[in-house]
C-alpha cells in the first residue's frame, strides 16, 4: 500500500540529515481502508518516544497522497539477519537473540500501557503484525519496533471490527485465531514465536505447501505443537526454554501479563549466563554479518547526496535570480514556504540527474472469521484487489538512528516541502532501502501461452481445413479424471469443450493438442491420427496423464541490494511450463519456481547496472545465490 524513500533534508550543508518517507501509493489513494490503516498509523504512534520505537515526526497529505515522515534507522530487520544466518548455516548467538527480544519487549510494553497525555485514558494499543520484518537492529545495536499501520487502539475503530484478522498468518496468536478480543498479551504471544525463531533458526508455525488451514490448526494446538527450543539448539539454557514455552502458551493468562515482565524474566537470564553481552557485541555481530553492503551502500548514498548538493543548488540560483527580479517578496523569510515552491520551478531539463527508487508493498492479508469463533481454512485476501505491481514481503526500512531528533528546525511544515522536493527531484530516494521481505507469497500461473481469451466458450476446433479429409471422434481418458470443469484444452489452439468426454479430429492431419489444469505441468502432444489408429474405424482413444507441478526454491540478493529481477522460463513449448515471466525485486528469499530452466535478469536501473544468469531447478532444490555483484549495463538505452 505505500511506498518507502530514504530522503535528505532539502537546505544546503544539511548532508547529514537523512529521514524516511513513507507515502501511500497514487493507486490507493481513493481505497478507504488503505487511508484508515495509513492514517492509524499515524494516530497510534505520532505521540510515542520511546528509544525501541521508530519516532515518527510529521505528516499530511501531498497532491492528494499521504505521507509520514519518520526516523531512520540503519540497519536491517530480523527477517534479513534469518535469512543472512541461514545462508551461512549458523545461527544467532542466544545472548544476541535474548538482547534483541528484551529491548522490542519494552517497547511493546511502552505501547501497550500509553495514555493519551491530555486526557490521561489508555489507548489500549495492540500492534497486532509482531514479526522478524517488523524489528529493526540497527548497525549500532539498538531495536526498534515498526509499523504500527494495523495497530489496535481505542482510537481506531475500524480496525476493532469483529472477524478480521489481519497480521502475518505465521505469527497470529490463537486469539487472533479465533477472532476474539485482543490485548497486548497477543503480541507477546508473537513476540514468543520469533524468539523461537531466533533460537532455532527455523520457522515455528509453518506447514509443507503453505497449507494455511494447517497452520491456523498448529497455533491453535500450540501447547502439545511448540517443543522447547533446546531440542532443536543445545546451546539453549532451560531457564530460557521455560521463558519461550510461557510466551507461548495457548492460554493468554499463562503468558507474560505485560511486556516489562516479559523483559526483566530476559534480563535475568542474561545477566546469569551472558552478564558480558551488550548492544555493542550485537553491532559488531550486525556489522559482520552484512559488512559488504555496508560498504556498498555508502559509497552509493554519497554519489546520491552529491546529486541532491547540485540540484539545492541549482534552486538557490532560481531563487537568487527571481528575489533580484523581484519575482519573489523580498521581505519573505527564505523558510519552508520558499523551499516549497522550488517544487514547481525546476524545468525537466533541470532535473535530468535527479533519481527516485520506488518499492511496492504487499498489502495486508485479512481472513474474515465467522463470529463463532471457527477458523476459516484459506487464504486471506488482499485488499483493493492486490497491488498494481508484484508485492514485495511485508514492510521495512533501512534505517539510522538520529539524535535529537528535530522534524527540521526551520518550520513546521518542511516535511511537506521535503516531499514536494522529492516528487519534483531534489530530495534523493537512495538505493539502500532494505526491503521485503519477505516473504512474498504469490498464486502460481500454469496458463498455456497462447491467448484463449477471444475464443468463445464451448467452441470446438474445426476438425480440419481440407473439407475432404475424414473426420472422427477422439475420446479423451485423464489420468487424475480431476474436475473438467477447471481443465482446458485446445485442438490446433482453438478451444475444446471437455464436457462429453470426447472431440471431434481429422484424420490424417497434423494435431497439436494442449490441456492445462491448475497445479499440474501442462499436457501437450503433437500427433496424427490415422485409419489405422481408430477402434472400429470411427473412434481414437487419447490417454492425458497430467504430471503434478513439482517446486524448487530461489533465494537471491545483489550488490548493490535493490534492483528489479525478471525470471523467464525457458522451457515454454518444450517441457510444458507455460508461466508468465516472474518480475520482483531483490532480496528474494525462498521464491517458490516450477522445476524447469529459467533466465534470471536483475537490472537497477538507477546505477544502470545488470547482470543475467541461467538457472535449473530441480524438484525439492533450494538455490541460493547470494552477494552477487551487478556490472555496468553493456546497453545504456536498453534502461527501461
Amino acid at each position: 500500500m505505500a511506498e518507502i524513500f530514504r530522503a535528505r533534508l532539502a537546505s544546503p550543508g544539511s548532508s547529514g540529515r537523512f529521514v524516511v518517507i513513507k507515502r501511500i501509493q497514487g493507486a490507493y489513494s481513493n481505497n478507504n481502508e488503505f487511508v484508515q490503516m495509513f492514517r492509524a498509523e499515524v494516530q497510534v504512534t505520532m505521540r510515542f518516544t520511546h528509544p525501541n520505537i521508530v519516532q515518527l515526526y510529521e505528516s499530511g497529505e501531498e497532491n492528494g497522497q499521504q505521507f509520514i515522515a519518520m526516523e531512520l534507522v540503519e540497519g536491517r530487520n530480523l527477517r534479513q539477519i534469518l535469512s543472512k544466518i541461514s545462508q551461512k548455516q549458523q545461527r544467532v548467538p542466544v545472548a544476541a537473540s535474548c538482547h534483541m527480544i528484551e529491548q522490542a519487549a519494552a517497547g511493546l510494553n511502552y505501547a501497550h500501557g500509553f495514555k493519551d497525555r491530555i486526557t490521561g485514558e489508555p489507548l489500549n494499543v495492540v500492534h497486532r503484525d509482531v514479526s522478524p520484518q517488523n524489528i529493526l537492529v540497527s548497525y549500532d545495536g539498538n531495536i526498534k519496533v515498526i509499523d504500527f499501520g494495523i495497530a489496535k487502539a481505542a482510537t481506531n475503530g475500524e480496525a476493532t471490527r469483529a472477524g478480521v484478522i489481519k497480521g502475518k498468518l505465521s505469527y497470529l496468536s490463537p486469539e487472533q485465531v479465533m477472532g476474539e478480543v485482543l490485548d497486548g498479551r497477543s503480541d507477546l504471544f508473537a513476540l514468543g514465536i520469533v524468539l523461537w525463531e531466533l533460537l532455532t533458526g527455523k520457522r515455528l508455525f509453518v506447514a509443507e505447501g503453505d497449507n494455511e488451514f494447517q497452520v491456523l490448526k498448529m497455533i491453535e494446538s500450540c501447547n502439545s505443537y511448540v517443543k522447547p527450543p533446546s531440542s532443536i539448539n543445545p546451546e539453549v539454557p532451560k531457564e530460557l526454554d521455560a521463558l519461550v514455552l510461557q510466551a507461548l502458551s495457548r492460554d493468554p493468562k499463562k503468558r507474560f501479563q505485560t511486556g516489562e515482565e516479559m523483559a526483566r524474566a530476559l534480563r535475568k537470564i542474561l545477566a546469569i549466563h551472558f552478564s558480558d553481552f551488550g548492544a555493542s557485541d550485537l553491532s559488531t555481530f550486525v556489522k559482520k554479518l552484512f559488512h559488504d553492503l555496508i560498504v556498498e551502500d555508502r559509497k552509493q548514498l554519497q554519489q546520491l547526496n552529491s546529486k541532491a548538493e547540485e540540484l539545492i543548488a541549482l534552486g538557490s540560483q532560481i531563487i537568487t535570480k527571481e528575489h533580484s527580479s523581484g519575482a519573489l517578496a523580498t521581505t519573505a523569510p527564505r523558510d519552508a514556504t520558499r523551499v516549497t515552491n522550488l517544487g514547481n520551478k525546476f524545468e525537466k531539463s533541470q532535473i535530468t540527474n535527479a533519481e527516485k527508487v520506488e518499492v511496492a508493498i504487499q498489502p495486508e492479508r485479512q481472513m474474515k472469521v465467522p463470529s463463532s469463533r471457527s477458523p476459516v481454512p484459506g487464504a486471506g485476501s488482499r485488499p483493493g484487489g492486490g497491488p498494481a505491481t508484484p508485492p514485495p514481503v511485508k514492510r521495512s526500512h533501512t534505517q539510522s538512528q538520529i539524535r535529537n531528533p528535530d522534524p527540521v528546525g526551520d518550520s513546521p511544515g518542511m516535511f511537506t516541502s521535503i516531499l514536494k522536493l522529492a516528487i519534483a527531484g531534489a530530495v534523493i530516494a537512495a538505493a539502500g532501502i532494505w526491503f521485503k521481505g519477505q516473504f512474498l507469497e504469490k498464486g502460481e500461473s500454469s496458463g498455456p501461452s497462447r491467448n484463449l481469451a477471444n475464443t468463445p466458450v464451448g467452441a470446438v476446433a474445426p476438425p480440419s481445413t481440407n473439407a475432404q479429409a475424414k473426420t472422427a471422434r477422439m475420446k479423451l481418458r485423464f489420468f487424475p479424471d480431476g474436475n473438467l470443469s477447471k481443465t482446458r484444452a485446445t485442438l490446433n489452439s482453438a478451444h475444446v469443450d471437455l464436457a462429453d468426454g470426447s472431440v471431434p479430429v481429422a484424420v490424417g492431419e497434423p494435431l497439436e493438442f494442449v490441456v492445462d489444469r491448475p497445479g499440474f505441468v501442462t499436457f501437450r502432444k503433437e500427433f496424427t491420427v490415422k485409419e489405422s489408429d481408430l477402434v472400429d474405424g470411427k473412434e481414437y482413444v487419447l490417454d492425458v496423464k497430467l504430471e503434478p507441478m513439482v517446486y524448487g526454491t530461489l533465494t537471491l540478493s545483489t550488490v548493490p541490494d535493490l534492483a528489479d529481477v525478471t525470471i523467464v522460463s525457458l522451457d515454454q513449448g518444450s517441457s510444458g511450463n507455460l508461466q508468465k515471466s516472474v518480475i520482483l525485486k531483490t532480496p528474494i528469499y525462498q521464491e517458490k519456481l516450477p522445476v524447469g530452466n529459467y533466465r534470471v535478469v536483475i537490472r537497477n536501473d538507477l546505477l544502470n547496472v545488470e547482470k543475467t544468469f541461467q538457472i535449473e531447478v530441480k524438484q525439492g532444490d533450494r538455490i541460493v545465490k547470494n552477494g552477487i555483484p551487478l556490472e555496468a549495463a553493456r546497453n545504456p538505452a536498453s534502461r527501461r
